[in-house]
């Protein structure tokens, strides 16, 4: 494979359970590596991931939640049935 320098293989890939969701970007210097981290995976069952090429880069996450009483007696979302 022909790679510029500086440049590496990045596996993005999503888990999630019923409490949380979980967003992994791992860097690879090699193709051997990369395919070993697909194959573990593949053995949790993550049959969907996104492989990027591409340099060594800053990022900044910014979330926003808003937070408002809630009317007396409410339920929470997460608790109606």
């Amino acid at each position: 494979m022909l790679t510029i320098k500086g440049e590496r293989l990045y596996l993005i890939y999503q888990e999630a359970s019923d409490e949380e969701c979980l967003l992994t970007i791992q860097p690879y210097a090699d193709e051997q590596a990369l395919g070993e981290a697909i194959q573990q995976l593949k053995n949790k069952e993550i049959d969907d991931y996104t492989i990027i090429k591409g340099k060594k880069m800053t990022a900044q996450l910014r979330l926003t939640v808003e937070l408002s009483d809630a009317e007396e007696g409410e339920k929470p979302a997460d608790e109606e049935t």
